[in-house]
């Protein structure tokens, strides 16, 4: 009995993994992998401080003895490179998560089948390196898929399952472009789902493809759900990952692109961590954190001091610690697991700070999925997302804790709502608005709430349709009569500071100008000088005025709705002037007094999360002065820095310099922050405080 108690209590410790905070390696192995010792593989793994091995199981290849014909067995391994795999990582006290990759077979299931594969117009397959993209429509995604999971899981005592590149393919490896799938199968399905026949060109110039749009993400997603189902029906004890489809945790992936387009966007982590937290409402996740540069450079490794900034964005947000090699440890560049180990076996010994947490946040951005996929239809495309990353980073450098609300979720009448918890919501040119999501977001303002809008913002419904009225009510706009995009020298009047900057008597404007028809009880700030003309100098000055303004806003109901028919944030982004985050964020701090203060010099992030099991808190400040551009360095320590919470009581213990911090005065100051003074802050800090509550 006792025998049998203890393989209980060790199974369910491996099962629960994804239901805690957890440190995973994920070693994409390559076919000659499979000769590796497997136990000398775990405990490479387990000395890195990591509970979780991700590991190969099949799809391209199987890493096992498979009795499935089409699915084409590593002609490298001998023996059964899972099976010792999974007992190796069990016998080594870690959960073993398999990954499977669906997303291709090799030549011998293409030519049984080429019917399952991507086909485009031209009649050829997409394919790369021998290996074949399967289409989402197809048999070997529909079908065997399930023969494979099911073979899987009634031969091996794996704990999780993990996909890779799940969905629709129309590039390369080599980013070549390959245009859609075109086989029969997307055919019919297209013609069923929506009466049309497919696009021709992936723009919305062809009437087809906004509906093509919609059919990727609903076929994707309904094959998602039958997959997590028919795995939950053969374990449902075992943790399935995932992204937007139905999973247990959600896991994403970080990554350097050399040939993306700059500047270097070094926030990508807590960008992830945050949407993750807003979609999953409550899901563990994490953010695998590449140990190469680049794909095409998979042994080249980034270097510490990026993984540990991506590490540290990631916990300040709530999620757990994850690292992705290429292949086993055994690697020639190592130069980044000293550092991560480090971190690894911190988190390990401080796992307790890490369970359970909440944010505590009161400030929230609104993450627009139907911006991003239908903003080529709106006036102001060329923007791309910038305007929202540019107000991302605003918050960020202004220390405001901040987290995200998903459109996904916001109009959802069975969720009990994202949106509660919040006294300001930014909404940054989220110009794609459903009918349900408005009135969700109406409602917040009129039982309380302060919303905070720019440019194009609810001019669109959800598929970038554009709208006569404002979908908004709360907003102090009806209608948009004009958008101009020739503000090039064109300013702001801030007389007598009106607008919070009140040494700046002029604001700079350039790109667009939204000309509203402004509600009835709308409170106008800021008037528009219209572009003025820069050159020879001695025509410079203003010969043309207006009154058209800067910043509308209006009471609704309990809560007040203001309006920016520009883009401070769009210009903040691309020129970094901080007038234009002064003004984004004094609107904030107008409306809302942070939970937490830190003042002193330096570059750091600022995060709150509450633990209800214990009536803590736990303040994050995450250290960015190593990191310009694309250059990640070792930070700079910054000394001098002092913390004030709101609601604390007593002493604090900064867990990462391992000290015990006294507050500056035993009562809190008139404000209610209570003062700590903090040691060196390295990389990161984390703070944990006891609550009053």
């Amino acid at each position: 009995m006792q025998d049998k108690n203890a393989r209980h209590i060790a199974s369910s410790h491996f099962r629960d993994w994804w239901k805690r905070p957890y440190r995973m390696v994920q070693t994409n192995l390559r076919m000659p992998d499979a000769q590796y010792d497997q136990r000398l593989l775990a405990r490479e793994v387990r000395a890195m401080g990591a509970d979780v091995l991700l590991y190969n199981m099949g799809g391209i290849y199987a890493f096992y003895p498979t009795a499935l014909p089409l699915q084409a067995e590593n002609p490298m391994m001998a023996g059964d490179a899972l099976g010792a795999a999974v007992e190796a990582t069990h016998a080594e006290g870690l959960s073993l998560v398999g990954r499977l990759d669906l997303s291709k077979a090799t030549r011998k299931a293409y030519e049984a089948h080429p019917d399952w594969f991507v086909h485009n117009v031209r009649g050829q397959a997409l394919s790369y390196n021998g290996t074949y993209q399967a289409c989402v429509n197809g048999g070997w995604y529909q079908d065997h898929a399930l023969d494979i999971i099911s073979e899987l899981l009634r031969g091996y005592d794996i704990d999780g399952i993990f996909f890779n590149m799940f969905g629709y393919m129309n590039h390369t490896y080599s980013g070549d472009y390959f245009g859609i799938c075109v086989c029969d199968n997307c055919r019919a399905r297209f013609r069923a789902f929506s009466g049309r026949e497919l696009p021709e060109r992936e723009d919305f110039s062809d009437p087809a493809y906004a509906d093509y749009l919609k059919f990727q993400d609903r076929s994707a997603m309904d094959l998602s759900a039958r997959i997590y189902d028919h795995i939950k029906q053969l374990k449902p004890e075992i943790g399935v990952t995932g992204g937007r489809g139905k999973s247990d945790l959600i896991r994403l992936e970080i990554q350097r692109f050399i040939f993306r387009e700059p500047p270097e966007w070094p926030y990508q982590p807590g960008e992830q961590a945050r949407w993750a937290r807003a979609f999953g409402q409550g899901k563990n996740a994490s953010s695998t954190s590449t140990n190469f540069v680049d794909y095409p450079w998979r042994f080249a490794a980034e270097t510490p001091d990026c993984h540990i900034l991506r590490f540290a964005q990631q916990l300040a947000s709530g999620a757990s610690l994850d690292y992705y090699l290429l292949g086993t440890p055994d690697q020639a560049d190592r130069k980044a697991f000293g550092p991560i180990t480090e971190l690894f076996e911190w988190h390990r010994k401080h796992e307790g700070y890490y369970s359970g947490l909440r944010s505590g946040a009161r400030v929230a951005m609104y993450h627009s999925r139907k911006t991003g996929k239908f903003r080529a239809r709106t006036r102001t495309a060329d923007l791309k997302g910038h305007p929202f990353r540019g107000a991302y980073r605003a918050l960020i450098e202004d220390r405001t804790p901040f987290d995200f609300v998903c459109d996904e979720t916001a109009a959802d009448d069975g969720n009990p709502g994202p949106l509660e918890g919040y006294d300001v919501l930014l909404v940054s040119n989220a110009a794609c608005l459903s009918d349900d999501e408005a009135r969700r977001l109406d409602d917040w303002v009129a039982a309380g709430g302060t919303l905070i809008a720019t440019g194009e913002t609810g001019f669109y419904d959800e598929e970038g349709r554009p709208r006569s009225l404002q979908a908004l009510s709360s907003l102090p706009v009806r209608q948009l009569k004009l958008v101009r995009p020739d503000m090039r020298g064109a300013y702001f009047r801030n007389e007598g500071g009106e607008a919070g900057l009140p040494d700046a008597g002029l604001i700079m404007l350039d790109g667009y100008y939204l000309h509203c028809e402004p509600a009835e009880d709308a409170g106008r700030v800021l008037a528009l000088l219209p572009p003025q003309r820069f050159g020879p100098p001695e025509l410079c000055y203003p010969d043309v005025d207006s009154d058209l303004p800067g910043i509308l806003s209006r009471r609704h109901g309990q809560g007040r709705a203001i309006y920016l028919p520009w883009f401070p944030d769009w210009q903040y982004y691309r020129d970094s002037l901080p007038d234009m985050r002064r003004l984004v964020t004094g609107l904030i701090g107008d409306a809302v007094a942070r939970p937490v203060v830190v003042r002193g010099a330096g570059a750091v992030e600022v995060t709150l999360q509450k633990q209800p099991e214990t009536g803590r808190l736990l303040v994050h400040l995450v250290n960015y002065s190593g990191q310009r551009n694309n250059l990640y360095e070792k930070p700079a320590e910054l000394h001098g820095l002092l913390l004030g919470v709101r609601g604390a009581a007593g002493d604090a213990k900064a867990l990462r310099e391992g000290s015990v911090l006294q507050p500056l005065s035993p009562q809190a100051d008139e404000d209610g922050y209570l003062w700590y003074r903090l040691g060196p802050v390295g990389a990161f800090e984390a703070v944990s405080i006891a609550s009053q509550s």
